[in-house]
């Protein structure tokens, strides 16, 4: 009699979890099947069907997880082409490995070149960076950037020092050139103190071994909140991306891993 309550409580655990991955409760259904294994640690078969029901609950999580990426895939692809549309897409392949989308208003031309301007700029992963322009005619070499409310707060980026390559200086006759790259990292919440007081007139501060300040355009400030908009989409997009090709190569691992199981199992019953 006892052996006969065993065996229909191993059922009756199988059959809770599938009822339970039919409702989307994976956690339990897992719980449950674990279950056969402690109350049945020696009997091969009971463990075998269980081990074919937990693949079977977690082949439901993993088309449950790629059907929501997907779903929302297509939801923030839908949403690029409005955020992207006043952005270029710039890459140098001689010395860039990645190409990065830069605001039609801040691609090189002749109104950007002999001023001081902060440019935002993402990549296709939506890392994103924003790169200090000065120009004067005096050297500051700055390396850290602030931006001051009209209150008087204000929020500083980590420093960057000069390395020849993304960060550099030059003298063009009588005029001094700098530009550093700030990071996500290096911008240290700058970008969402900017979000924040959006609506303020800010300024910006480049401090180095000598400071210069310059007020923060409203149009180059709506450039990086549209920038962000940007890159959050990307990020997105990215990271579902992602997330559903793991899922879809996890589906076909439990596939096979169901297929063997079985095999196995008409082999001992034969």
């Amino acid at each position: 009699m006892s052996a006969c309550k065993k065996q229909d409580k191993s059922e009756l655990l199988i059959t809770q979890a599938k009822e339970a991955a039919a409702k989307q409760e994976f956690q339990k259904a897992k719980l449950l099947i674990d279950s056969i294994r402690i109350l049945y640690p020696d009997d091969y078969h009971k463990i075998q069907k269980g081990r074919h029901a937990l693949y079977e609950v977690e082949l439901g999580e993993q088309k449950r997880n790629r059907y929501y990426c997907d779903s929302v895939l297509k939801i923030r692809q839908a949403d690029f082409p409005q955020k992207q549309k006043n952005f270029t897409y710039q890459q140098n392949t001689a010395i860039e490995s990645v190409g990065y989308y830069v605001h039609n208003e801040h691609v090189f031309h002749g109104n950007n070149t002999q001023r001081c301007y902060l440019q935002f700029k993402t990549d296709n992963e939506g890392r994103y960076f924003l790169t200090s322009y000065y120009c004067n005619t005096y050297p500051i070499e700055h390396s850290k950037i602030r931006l001051v409310a009209p209150d008087g707060s204000y929020c500083e980026s980590l420093e960057v020092p000069n390395d020849g390559a993304l960060n550099y200086r030059f003298r063009d006759d009588n005029l001094y050139y700098e530009i550093v790259c700030f990071n996500q990292k290096k911008l240290n919440k700058l970008m969402e103190f900017a979000h924040l007081h959006k609506d303020d007139n800010l300024k910006v501060v480049l401090v180095g071994k000598r400071k210069h300040q310059y007020p923060l355009r409203s149009k180059d400030l709506q450039i990086m909140l549209d920038g962000m908009e940007l890159s959050f989409v990307l990020s997105d997009i990215h990271r579902l991306l992602e997330e559903s090709r793991l899922s879809q190569a996890k589906i076909q691992y439990l596939k096979q891993r169901i297929e063997q199981v079985d095999s196995t199992t008409k082999k001992s019953s034969r």
